[in-house]
């Protein structure tokens, strides 16, 4: 299942082309303004030079070409040559649902399983124990469950007396 992120690139992309720029200048981000835009392109940016034009110019030209796309409620060129995207809800409510009816959420299996040990640590044994030494066990213990739903073999239940033991070979 393909990312939001990527599908979006691929709609910037085809309007790049379709407004006559390179399609690689449609590289879209995680706007770092998140009260201007969800998503953003500086592409226009890099392309002003290449094409010997005004970024914002370029940038007028691909929300053109965006205006009846189905996945942004609201694109808009700003000054310099930004393109700030808003998602469409619709696209976002239709996308987690997807996620949703997928039996593995929307996560693609490893291609090539690999063998994964993951060594975490426990509490030191010549200290008294507090809540604090949860921490890393929590946490490992989540590591090697999400590493596993990928589709990976994990060991990480293992003490430091059990490598020499031959079940782990």
């Amino acid at each position: 299942m393909k990312t939001l992120l990527e599908m979006i690139t691929i709609e910037m992309k085809e309007a790049f082309k379709a407004a006559g720029y390179d399609e690689e200048l449609a590289r879209v981000t995680l706007s770092n303004r998140p009260d201007l835009c969800e998503y953003q392109c500086n592409g226009a940016m890099a392309g002003a030079k290449k094409y010997k034009k005004a970024p914002i110019m370029i940038a007028n030209a691909v929300v053109e070409e965006l205006a009846d796309s189905k996945y942004f409620a609201s694109a808009e060129a700003v000054n310099p040559g930004f393109i700030n995207l808003k998602l469409a809800p619709e696209v976002v409510a239709e996308y987690l649902n997807e996620m949703a009816a997928d039996e593995n959420l929307g996560v693609e299996k490893e291609k090539n399983p690999k063998k994964v040990i993951i060594d975490y640590g426990g509490p030191n044994v010549a200290k008294p124990l507090h809540v604090g030494h949860l921490r890393s066990a929590i946490i490992g213990e989540s590591i090697k469950r999400i590493i596993r739903f990928k589709g990976n073999d994990v060991t990480g239940d293992i003490h430091l007396g059990d490598w020499g033991d031959i079940r782990w070979a």
